[in-house]
């Protein structure tokens, strides 16, 4: 008969043979045995055994049974179906070209053909990578030669899969074969009665299907592998039973050859040897397979968008599911712009290794959300900015507690606000706790006693040299108001909201210097005084507005020029296309060693 006294919940081997001696002591026939001494602990070691490997077991398997907690690929990849989200596959790279083909003496023609699946080699690093184009591109003769302008081509060469539709297998399934397939290259043709060729679309959804539609669905397979699905007669065209299915995909190295920016042809193009490639956008955008981590945090989020984009979230999620070359995304309504732009959505991208959004990768975002967004609705692409933050911290150290020197301290403190950084900020809508920071910096270290910490917004501008330039920059959050106004010429301790990193102007060096008053005026600084050069702008300390106008400098300290500001609150929040970061050159640490 089963005994509900016995606690059996552990995982830990002593602690469940404990829990069976402790019953067994309880019992009239045990009283005064010796459990270590004898051959009953042999078997209370067998049956602990069972009991562990039993509890250890129903709790791998109690985990596989969540998204959330699942461990294994397979595992996951099937919750993410009973989802209707199918885990992104490789992504090949992709780069933009000018493919120039000139004849040489007695070859006429008038067009050329370069075909689908032409490669040219580059070389990065001491690896060497395939691209190939993904189409037929016809191109008209002009002076006596051929140019394609911004062709794009791919990382990745292409290979085919065949099966044959055997309805009698009822088990049947048609698997792709290679894992390292980008999906988005995947093609479809079926042959029928030896001779007609139908060409099968991929879909993701049941929308204005019928019996005569002529798709073929993909979904997740064990072994990090694809699986093609056909119709079932009804929503779909079933195939012939004997049809020849034919799969044509591209295999992807990933993301090792982003980066690379030098292409020359793999052999003659439509018969032609003098081929010339001129690189426009080097190559960008190439993935492996999705992280478990990245399939757990969309899936529930994709399925609730529901292939729309109604909510900022959608937006979101639907652009970073589907483009794994997009770092991070922020999606706001044009009523939020200033001015407001009403039926629109403003988009912020931040690309991996990229500087900024080309309009190649604009126009290929801009079309795939606006399939997806209301018909009123107009999605425009923004560039993302970059908000900084300044610290300076003195940290105190018990010299006492620890026989490490003021610099390994300083190392110390330097790597906890890097951290904190990766952790807390680098991305958009992201708070700054000015208490959190604190603590960060407290605990990088048991003998750190405590720290003075102060910090400052940063934006920066890059004027043209030497050209009259006018610049707004919205720190979007009040700006500190409680100082005295300032005289033109004034001491350099007097506190001041806004100033600015170096700059030449008028062929003196120069600072950007609020008054206190809502102007910015340029100022020149000797060792003991700030003096007053030209007003040059204006300040809204509510609002966190500052205008430059009409500004001219010769030369500039770095690649630009970095306007600081002290904000009313400590506790900073970016909002909409801002993303806010401490990157290792802001950040200012005096490490004082005491006593205790």
């Amino acid at each position: 008969m089963a005994n509900s006294s016995i606690n059996l919940t552990s995982l830990d081997f002593e602690t469940l043979k404990g829990q069976l001696k402790t019953y067994l002591k309880a019992q009239n026939q045990f009283v005064d045995y010796d459990f270590e001494g004898s051959n009953m602990s042999v078997l209370l070691d067998i049956l602990t055994y069972n009991s562990y490997t039993n509890a250890f077991y129903l709790n791998m398997i109690g985990n596989e049974m969540f998204l959330d907690t699942a461990q294994l690929r397979d595992s996951v990849v099937s919750h993410a179906k009973d989802l209707n989200y199918i885990p992104r596959s490789y992504r090949s790279a992709s780069a933009r070209v000018d493919i120039t083909i000139t004849p040489t003496a007695g070859e006429a023609c008038t067009a050329v053909v370069i075909p689908k699946g032409a490669s040219f080699t580059t070389r990065l690093g001491s690896n060497n990578f395939t691209f190939t184009t993904d189409q037929n591109i016809s191109v008209i003769s002009s002076n006596n030669y051929f140019k394609a302008s911004n062709v794009q081509i791919f990382e990745g060469s292409y290979i085919f899969d065949r099966y044959v539709m055997n309805y009698a297998n009822t088990v049947q399934k048609f698997l792709i074969s290679n894992e390292n397939i980008d999906t988005n290259s995947l093609t479809l043709s079926v042959v029928e009665d030896t001779s007609t060729v139908l060409s099968y679309k991929k879909t993701e959804n049941l929308f204005d299907l019928n019996y005569t539609s002529k798709v073929f669905f993909l979904q997740a397979a064990a072994g990090q592998k694809y699986e093609i699905v056909f119709g079932d007669g009804v929503s779909g065209r079933k195939p012939k039973d004997g049809a020849v299915i034919i799969a044509e995909y591209r295999l992807s190295s990933g993301e090792f050859p982003n980066g690379a920016n030098t292409f020359k042809s793999d052999g003659e193009i439509n018969g032609f040897s003098n081929v010339v490639i001129t690189t426009v956008e080097k190559a960008s955008g190439g993935s492996p397979y999705e992280s478990l981590n990245s399939v757990r945090f969309n899936a529930p989020r994709k399925f609730t968008t529901q292939e729309r984009a109604v909510t900022e979230e959608d937006y979101e999620t639907l652009l970073k599911a589907n483009f794994p070359e997009i770092n991070t995304v922020a999606a706001y309504g044009g009523d939020q712009a200033d001015p407001p732009q009403y039926g629109k959505v403003l988009i912020a991208v931040d690309l991996k290794n990229a500087d900024a959004l080309p309009e190649s990768k604009r126009i290929i975002f801009r079309d795939f959300i606006k399939k997806r967004s209301p018909l009123s609705i107009d999605p425009i692409f923004i560039e993302p900015k970059r908000m900084y933050v300044k610290v300076v911290s003195t940290v105190k150290y018990n010299i006492n507690l620890t026989p490490l020197s003021p610099g390994d301290i300083k190392t110390m403190v330097l790597s906890s606000i890097i951290n904190f950084n990766d952790t807390y900020l680098d991305d958009f809508k992201k708070y700054l706790r000015y208490s959190q920071l604190t603590t960060t910096i407290d605990f990088a270290h048991p003998s750190i006693v405590g720290n003075d910490t102060d910090i400052l917004a940063i934006m920066k501008i890059t004027p043209k040299l030497n050209t009259v330039q006018s610049f707004d920059i919205n720190f979007n959050m009040p700006l500190y108001t409680a100082i005295s106004p300032l005289l033109k010429s004034h001491p350099v301790s007097e506190d001041h909201v806004i100033s600015s990193s170096a700059f030449v102007y008028q062929n003196q060096p120069c600072n950007f210097e609020d008054d206190g008053n809502g102007n910015i005026n340029i100022i020149v600084a000797s060792a003991d005084v700030h003096s007053f050069v030209k007003t040059i702008g204006t300040v809204n300390y509510d609002s966190g507005f500052v205008q430059i106008n009409n500004l001219k400098v010769s030369e500039i300290t770095g690649n630009a020029i970095k306007i600081y500001a002290r904000p009313r609150s400590k506790d900073i929040f970016s909002q909409q296309n801002i993303i806010l970061s401490i990157v290792p050159e802001d950040i200012t640490l005096t490490v004082p060693a005491i006593r205790e």
